[in-house]
């Protein structure tokens, strides 16, 4: 009896032990199945970023460095992602643009595009204005749609749920780009003035002087 007895616990013993190490693999194939899955999807996701050296080549802060030493190793990168670029051309418009003090002041690529575009540089310096049209149509990364999405919240709530279309995107637009309507001078009275011209209403919202 007492064999059998002892047969049986082994016998038990043993299958439990089994039972543990299939749980054991089983955990550690699924645990690489996992890792290999998250490892493909960080791959896949950032697989698309050369895109962003761009941005380097005009970072104002950088002007000073680079015109010491020249980039040459992003701008390689830049002119493979972005194939329409001349980059002889566009090497020589940033060797000047990084000389220059004025182009220093810049705060950024919109900045230096509007300084581009105001001093009517677009041919002088067409390979780097080019790519500064690149730069600020496509996004660096999803926080700008996400901004976005943010922005929509605030601007139609469940009051103004019958907002058309139009209405809606200019709106987002004043809101995303405050900053940007902030400098522009008298803008909330050219605004006012406007709204109140369109068409008559029961409130006269122009007052004129008769005096």
């Amino acid at each position: 009896m007492d064999t059998v007895t002892t047969e049986i616990s082994a016998s038990y013993e043993t299958s439990r032990k089994r039972k543990r190490e299939n749980i054991h693999m089983n955990r550690t194939v699924a645990a690489r199945e996992i890792c290999d899955v998250i490892s493909n999807q960080v791959k896949e996701r950032f697989c698309f970023i050369s895109h962003y050296s761009a941005v380097s080549l005009l970072e104002a802060p950088k002007f000073q460095e680079y015109e010491k030493k020249f980039p040459t190793q992003i701008l390689d990168q830049t002119t493979d992602v972005y194939s329409m670029l001349q980059k002889d051309r566009l090497k020589t418009e940033l060797r000047v643009i990084y000389r220059r003090s004025d182009f220093r002041n810049m705060t950024g690529a919109i900045s230096l595009l509007q300084f581009i575009i105001e001093n009517n540089l677009q041919t002088t310096f067409s390979e780097t204005y080019k790519l500064l049209l690149i730069i600020v149509t496509i996004p660096m990364t999803t926080a700008e749609a996400e901004r976005c999405f943010s922005t929509l919240k605030r601007v139609k709530t469940f009051l103004k749920s019958t907002m058309s279309e139009d209405r809606l995107s200019a709106l987002a637009m004043l809101s995303i780009e405050k900053r940007m309507i902030n400098d522009i001078p008298k803008f909330n009275g050219n605004i006012i003035n406007l709204f109140a011209s369109k068409k008559d209403r029961r409130v006269d919202l122009i007052y004129k002087n008769c005096t």
